[in-house]
């Protein structure tokens, strides 16, 4: 027993250090010079208004660039000015690299019960992510700039990671809308799926923080929910490369900024499918894949969506190449393959950048490829998940593959319990019972998955495995039963019925 923990403990200590190393390299390395921490200045400069009693919402500062988050977020910002920018920049630096892998843990958390991994399996697991997503695009950028994004992430995974029936479900959504709008569309999402408790609690929590900022800074207040909020002046050039959006995209690739009704009539019609589709993996309890969907559906449908806004996609790819990895599914690895590297080559960037003044209008073919690619993935993988819900219309399966990835069968399956790559419990057929001893191999599944249900009154049991290793031939049979050949009448185990 304790040689077994004394393992565990030296493989997530193995995990943390390679982590440590990872954080190292990059910055002492030369990705880890030049960082500005321009939005973190921003931050302070907010901050300082409100000490100042100025008028936060009229300022501008150096770069001729304006506060644009909500005053709660100005009222929290206070506590940088307590010390310089060469104390604070570490700080949040540290806080962030803190947040990353606990990020990758809540996001586990998403998959429903089955495909879970253990606490000390999650752990490595988001400790060897870490390593690696400090590199992509996303976190690099939030880190050079001291973003909060991975704060706002962490807040939105912590929320829809805690039981349905915890009565704070809802807080973290909301307070995240009151330090950074982008993620209200997850009381949307909530509303969808049926949570509505839990979204009332994300209003309330919502309307507590407006009421702070009018409490504390009425007039800047008043500006910013009375229109300032909606100024996309005030945001920045929407053809930049970094706006990561619809919106963007169309501004580059039609040469103009004029491209208003044309994104909203996209991104109505892209946010109702988005939604629709992660609407309905929430209600059949796969919050993993619902997650996934709805924050790529935001970043799409927004405004403006920089490339440091494109983290909240991260635990999405890294969901999505956890289920490949358990379904063995070639086809899924190479695909998060190409998206990580993607991620790490900051492709977006190899385009001109406002040099001349407003160059990105002026793309050729090839570069309007480099400064589209994350919206040409999110766009990807709605229709790639709209593809899969009509293909499997009604099979239960989950997109993300998390749980009985691969599983077909000519009547649903509901689950009862522990069952998937994780697990060693039971899992509910509908029709009919089937049991495997301990002590014999488990029951080829073709027999199963072949026969029609027997009629009878007995419509709900269950079909128990004893091992991991049983289940885990059960579920891989099953899934093949249509292309694999019967066994014969001699090796065939019988149902035991009801």
């Amino acid at each position: 027993m304790s040689r077994a923990i004394g393992e565990r403990w030296g493989a997530t200590a193995g995990c943390a250090a390679l982590y440590l190393c990872s954080i190292l390299v990059l910055l002492v390395g030369p990705w880890g010079h030049g960082w500005g921490f321009v939005d973190l200045t921003i931050y302070r400069y907010g901050g300082q208004a409100v000490l100042d009693h100025a008028n936060l919402y009229t300022l501008r500062f150096p770069g001729a660039l304006a506060f644009t988050y909500p005053p709660l977020s100005a009222v929290c910002f206070t506590v940088l000015t307590a010390a310089r920018m060469a104390i604070i920049s570490p700080l949040v630096t540290t806080a962030s690299l803190l947040l990353t892998p606990v990020m990758f843990v809540l996001a586990l958390r998403l998959a429903p019960a089955s495909a879970r991994p253990t606490s000390a399996q999650g752990v490595r697991l988001a400790l060897l992510a870490s390593a690696l997503a400090i590199w992509l695009e996303p976190i690099w950028t939030t880190l050079r700039y001291g973003q909060i994004n991975l704060l706002i992430v962490t807040l939105i995974l912590f929320d829809l990671s805690r039981s349905d029936t915890s009565r704070w479900k809802g807080v973290g959504i909301g307070l995240a809308i009151g330090l950074k709008l982008t993620p209200a569309i997850f009381v949307v999402y909530l509303l969808l799926t049926r949570r509505y408790r839990a979204a009332a609690t994300a209003l309330t929590v919502f309307a507590a923080t407006v009421a702070v900022g009018f409490a504390a800074i009425p007039r800047a207040a008043g500006d910013f929910w009375g229109g300032a909020f909606v100024d996309p002046s005030r945001v920045g050039r929407i053809e930049n490369t970094a706006n990561q959006t619809l919106r963007g995209a169309y501004s580059r690739v039609l040469h103009s900024v004029s491209v208003g009704p044309l994104w909203l009539c996209t991104a109505a019609v892209l946010g109702a499918i988005g939604l629709a589709l992660a609407a309905a993996a929430g209600r059949r309890g796969d919050d993993a894949q619902g997650f996934s969907l709805c924050a790529i559906t935001g970043l799409l449908i927004s405004p403006v969506s920089w490339s440091h806004h494109w983290v909240i996609a991260i635990p999405a790819l890294f969901l999505f190449a956890l289920g490949a990895w358990v379904r063995r599914s070639a086809a899924g690895l190479a695909i998060s393959g190409l998206v990580t590297a993607i991620g790490l080559s900051h492709v977006i960037w190899w385009v001109p950048v406002n040099h001349p003044a407003h160059s990105e209008l002026h793309l050729d073919p090839l570069q309007l490829i480099y400064s589209n690619l994350y919206v040409i993935i999110g766009v990807a993988a709605l229709l790639w998940a709209t593809r899969a819900a009509l293909r499997d219309r009604g099979s239960g399966r989950p997109i993300l593959a998390l749980g009985l990835a691969g599983v077909r069968s000519r009547r649903p399956l509901t689950t009862k319990g522990p069952v998937g790559p994780f697990a060693e419990d039971r899992i509910r057929i509908t029709g009919y019972r089937a049991r495997l001893p301990a002590s014999s191999p488990p029951t080829p599944a073709s027999s199963v998955s072949s026969s029609p249900p027997p009629p009878g009154p007995s419509r709900n049991s269950t079909l128990s495995a004893t091992t991991l290793t049983a289940w885990r031939f059960s579920c891989s049979a099953f899934s093949h039963s249509r292309h694999s050949r019967r066994p014969s009448t001699a090796t065939r185990r019988p149902l035991r019925m009801n």
